[in-house]
């Protein structure tokens, strides 16, 4: 687990440089550097001459009147999907671009310090959220956040592009963090892994990168500082470690050990054709979570017995807005033939906390994460509910469609969403569209209330999901996106096993299947673990489904239930860890 991570020494070797941080994604990559930060700092400041200004100033209208423009429609649209309450963070971005004083300002700093348009915005947008961020009043701590927002996206609209992340070429992404619409909207093609100052290894640039199959680090203390984009930059995504600069003797060093890799996953292709069954013969569902058309064909090339996960939120993020009924059907029918046949589990909407859709975050609180996400804002907008919900039953006209309902804490919710997929129903028969009866809907259980309501929630649903990935969040109240706290996230903590083991014996006390979705089924050194608490279906990123075929096939049923029964008993992670024969037993 982290011991390999303990054992890195920050170092430099002549021009080699070598930050430590927490390995989140294996993997070796070497390659040029893109410093994903903000844009405020990476403007340019290029001196013009006075016959420019004016030419300066006339961009830098034109670009405040298209970000206008732009926030008008984000505003109509969100207040059309989620309402006029969640449209005002645009009208605040408005009110700033209609206030003279911060516009005669910049204009006032290109005349008279004789700069370009780009870098005037970026010091007086930073210069006045330096002012409101050191106010000791909430609100104008808040308003810091939407004179930045607005500044870069003025400054943007100046340089001509809508992100500041324009990979040329195959990258290493480098930045202080990522959140999950940045992760989403990159070239995935492009990304040859990840290095990140913040943010834990459940963090959505880690999950993105085991999705992809490449290395990433979180928690790399000051690399956004050292790098520069086109730096040469060196990843091993096992120990933890980014090399900038590297030495011909480091490259050589980890281009054996990529080529090891490369042998590695030859020999899991042998996996390929083989059952995912244990040593005894027990078969366990092996599926994959995708989050586009292109992961779901991945995901079958690779065996996957089909899809225990779609991730809709990411389908909405990759096109920046929110999608209409028949967008959403096309999408979700794409991935249903992808699989030929195979089951797709469709989760709807988990927006909020840190995912939205968009360029801005509608949802401004406190702690998102306990806030306005997922299943509560679809109960809330049930027009948004229904088109989801219809689009799904549409798409199970083409296939073995199932529906989860994430985020899931409530018999009332779960009977509220029922209620929406009846209408959804009703709407469609109304209209005479082809649909799909009898979807299976089911539960995620990620909250320690669904878990503990589990036979309950059961008893209402065709099958139950679990997401340890917020489960383990929210049960150690650890926030799997903080590297400060990363060491306390652990899935394996006896109180996450005892829920797991609650919600299986929930499952069998109705009669319907469990499954787990989470990161915790894609990392083989939990397989036996999960095998033994009673899970028979596993759903992972597509990269890992034949490293854990390979686990379930070492897997003996009666050893696995012995595992998981000592570990049940166990006190702590830190006995868990030495059951599993991770670690020495605790002293």
């Amino acid at each position: 687990m982290d011991s390999e991570h303990q054992d890195c020494i920050p170092a430099k070797h002549g021009s080699e440089i070598t930050v430590c941080g927490i390995p989140a994604s294996p993997g070796i990559a070497s390659g040029p550097a893109f410093v994903f930060g903000d844009i405020l700092n990476e403007v340019e400041t290029r001196t013009i001459g006075s016959a420019e200004v004016e030419g300066e100033i006339a961009r830098f209208r034109d670009a405040v009147d298209l970000v206008k423009q732009e926030l008008t429609r984000d505003a109509e649209r969100i207040s059309e999907q989620l309402g006029d309450e969640h449209a005002d963070v645009f009208l605040v971005h408005s009110m700033i671009l209609e206030d003279r004083g911060v516009l005669d300002a910049v204009e006032d700093r290109i005349r008279t310090d004789l700069v370009n348009g780009e870098a005037a915005v970026a010091q007086e947008m930073k210069r006045l959220v330096g002012v409101l961020a050191s106010s000791d009043d909430a609100y104008l701590k808040d308003r810091s956040f939407d004179i930045s927002d607005i500044g870069k996206r003025v400054i943007e609209r100046m340089l001509g592009v809508w992100a500041h992340c324009p990979l040329v070429q195959p990258m290493i992404i480098v930045a202080s963090e990522l959140r999950a619409s940045d992760a989403v909207t990159m070239d995935r093609g492009r990304i040859l892994g990840f290095v990140t100052e913040h943010g834990g290894k459940e963090s959505h640039a880690a999950i993105l990168a085991r999705s992809l199959g490449v290395p990433a680090i979180v928690g790399a203390t000051g690399i956004v500082d050292l790098v520069n984009t086109g730096d040469v930059l060196a990843v091993d995504g096992e120990k933890g470690t980014a090399v900038l600069r590297p030495a011909p003797g480091t490259l050589e060093r980890l281009d054996r050990q990529k080529q090891d890799e490369v042998r590695e996953r030859e020999s899991l292709g042998e996996l390929l054709e083989l059952p995912a069954v244990t040593v005894d013969g027990t078969q366990i569902g092996l599926l994959a979570n995708v989050g586009s058309i292109e992961d779901a064909r991945e995901a079958a090339r690779l065996g996957a017995q089909g899809i225990g996960l779609v991730r809709t939120e990411a389908v909405f993020m990759a096109s920046g807005s929110f999608l209409s009924e028949d967008e959403q059907y096309d999408a979700y029918r794409g991935i249903v033939e992808a699989m030929g046949g195979k089951p797709v589990t469709i989760r709807t909407l988990d927006i909020g906390g840190d995912k939205f859709v968009g360029p801005e975050n509608p949802f401004r609180e406190r702690n998102p994460n306990l806030g306005y996400r997922s299943i509560r804002v679809l109960l809330d907008r049930p027009e948004l509910f229904v088109a989801q919900m219809r689009a799904i039953l549409r798409a199970g006209a083409h296939g073995d469609v199932r529906l989860l309902w994430p985020m899931i804490c409530t018999l009332e919710e779960l009977r509220a969403a029922k209620e929406v997929l009846e209408e959804a129903k009703v709407s469609l028969r109304r209209d005479g569209v082809p649909f799909r009866e009898d979807v299976p809907a089911g539960v995620m259980i990620e909250i320690p209330s669904a878990a503990l309501l589990a036979d309950r929630l059961a008893a209402e649903s065709d099958f139950l999901s679990i997401g340890t990935n917020d489960l383990t969040q929210y049960v150690l109240a650890v926030d799997r996106g903080n590297s400060l706290v990363d060491r306390l996230y652990r899935p394996h903590d006896p109180a996450v096993l005892m829920l797991i083991a609650r919600t299986v014996e929930g499952a069998r006390s109705a009669g319907v299947p469990v499954a787990v979705c989470g990161e915790m089924a894609g990392d083989p050194e939990y397989v036996p673990l999960l095998i033994g608490l009673g899970i028979e279906e596993l759903s992972v990123a597509a990269p890992r489904l034949l490293p854990a075929k390979r686990e379930i096939r070492r897997t003996e049923l009666m050893a696995a239930r012995e595992l998981a029964g000592r570990a049940l008993t166990a006190g702590t992670a830190g006995e868990v860890e030495a059951i599993l024969g991770w670690t020495s037993p605790e002293r």
